[in-house]
């Protein structure tokens, strides 16, 4: 691996712990202090088994991370949409484990509520399809 895929892959990987650790203290915060939703289901709280949910994100994350060395090939935009979506998900299998639900808090629309870590994976998944349509 040539030193700056090297340096880009160490730098990618605090920016994914940093951020799954703001999700999870956000979380703590809001637990102990604010009104929050368990969601239990996916998006606007469609219900599936629970663990559906565990096996589908731990899938995600290990297949996310098999991909890992082929994204630092990628260009810059594609590596921060990559590591905003893997850290979005950590966050959230994280919450199912802990509290046996997504913690969401942020409401969107009267439809339904959301958190960082659904926000991080929104932001990433628009940087992607910005750069696909972009390529067309």
């Amino acid at each position: 691996m040539q030193w700056h895929r090297f340096r880009s892959f160490f730098c990618g990987i605090g920016v994914l712990f940093f951020l799954v650790i703001v999700d999870q203290v956000i979380k703590v915060f809001v637990v102990g202090r604010v009104a929050y939703l368990c969601n239990r289901g996916v998006a606007f709280s469609v219900q599936l088994p629970q663990i559906f949910f565990i096996i589908l994100w731990l899938v995600i994350i290990v297949a996310l991370s098999m991909y890992w060395r082929t994204m630092m090939k990628a260009r810059f935009i594609i590596q921060i949409a990559f590591v905003l979506i893997f850290a979005g998900a950590i966050g959230n299998v994280i919450d199912r484990i802990r509290y046996g639900c997504v913690i969401d808090y942020m409401p969107f629309l009267n439809i339904s509520s959301f958190n960082f870590a659904d926000a991080l994976i929104t932001v990433g998944a628009g940087f992607l399809l910005w750069q696909t349509m972009r390529k067309s």
